[in-house]
């Protein structure tokens, strides 16, 4: 989390056991992508407390190495495309496939290009304000928030299923309210509000098993 590395081991403490208990009710490999999301943010939430702990919550401070690259590379690189592509796989609707497309595309294409950003030597993150501010070697403006913000939020939301809506919505507000409170570290808080939300993912697979419309999970009908 941005706040402490107690925090963010916590986070990634439950949010990465949320995650493994989400991917032991996988029924089909088409959901695999998005199961894992909780389990993946458990992972990122931990990086930054190794980032707490390295800078030592000093004021200022400034570190580099390859745990910032990891955390810029999920967080900036990945993320476009692997959140819309994992709601494709899961959408059975051939129509909201479709619409899906053009917002996996620019998801793509983001991540080319932050690929080569987040590569970059410069990368660094330093305390500001008793918060984590991730420093790339540009300033991700508005013209890349745009398609950033479509590609993770927009595809949830055209989903037919309700739990995919309500992660898109809630990332959507999220996003907005870290940009509002915090304009210097809006990635790492909006970071810890999204693995938060990706919780939702383990609560659709409770809720399928309560009501006993869940089929076998993967790898089940063989043994």
């Amino acid at each position: 989390m941005c706040f402490n590395a107690t925090a963010s081991f916590a986070g990634a403490a439950v949010v990465g056991a949320c995650g493994v208990a989400t991917l032991t009710m996988v029924r089909r490999p088409r959901e695999v992508p998005l199961a894992l999301l909780p389990f993946a943010f458990g992972i990122h939430q931990a990086l930054e407390g190794l980032t707490w702990l390295n800078l030592q919550d000093r004021p200022g401070a400034v570190l580099t190495g390859w745990a910032v690259h990891l955390w810029v590379l999920f967080a900036w690189a990945l993320l476009p495309v692997w959140v819309p592509w994992a709601v494709w796989l899961w959408e059975e609707n051939p129509v909201r496939r479709r619409w899906m497309v053009p917002l996996l595309a620019t998801g793509g294409l983001l991540t080319l290009l932050m690929l080569f950003e987040v590569l970059q030597p410069g990368i660094q993150v330093q305390v500001v304000d008793s918060n984590l501010d991730y420093q790339l070697t540009f300033s991700p403006a508005w013209y890349l928030a745009v398609p950033y913000l479509a590609a993770t939020c927009l595809t949830p939301m055209l989903s037919s299923h309700r739990f995919i809506q309500v992660f898109g919505v809630g990332n959507v507000i999220a996003l907005s309210l870290a940009t509002a409170l915090k304009a210097a570290d809006f990635s790492s808080l909006w970071c810890t509000f999204a693995a938060f939300l990706s919780i939702i993912i383990l609560g659709h697979y409770v809720h399928q098993r309560r009501s006993g419309t869940a089929g076998p999970v993967v790898g089940a009908a063989a043994s």
